[in-house]
């Protein structure tokens, strides 16, 4: 038996995938960036600045978890 794929289904799996690649890598290029600011500002003496860096670098790496827990949860329940 052949299976037959409409042309929207693959367009939206390709822009699904782009989009959450891009999503995925930005965020947890802010984790990184986040948390070497945070650490170069608590070397400086900064502490206030510290925090500030170190709580994006948190919540940045919330959402970098969340969109790989929603991605994996995606892909089990779809087999």
């Amino acid at each position: 038996m052949l299976a037959t794929v409409q042309a929207g289904d693959i367009f939206e799996v390709v822009w699904v995938s782009l989009a959450a690649g891009v999503f995925v890598s930005t965020v947890f290029s802010l984790v990184v960036l986040s948390s070497a600011r945070s650490a170069e500002a608590r070397r400086a003496g900064g502490g206030a600045t510290a925090i500030l860096w170190g709580t994006l670098a948190v919540v940045a790496f919330a959402a970098f978890a969340g969109a790989v827990v929603f991605g994996v949860h995606i892909m089990l329940s779809k087999a």
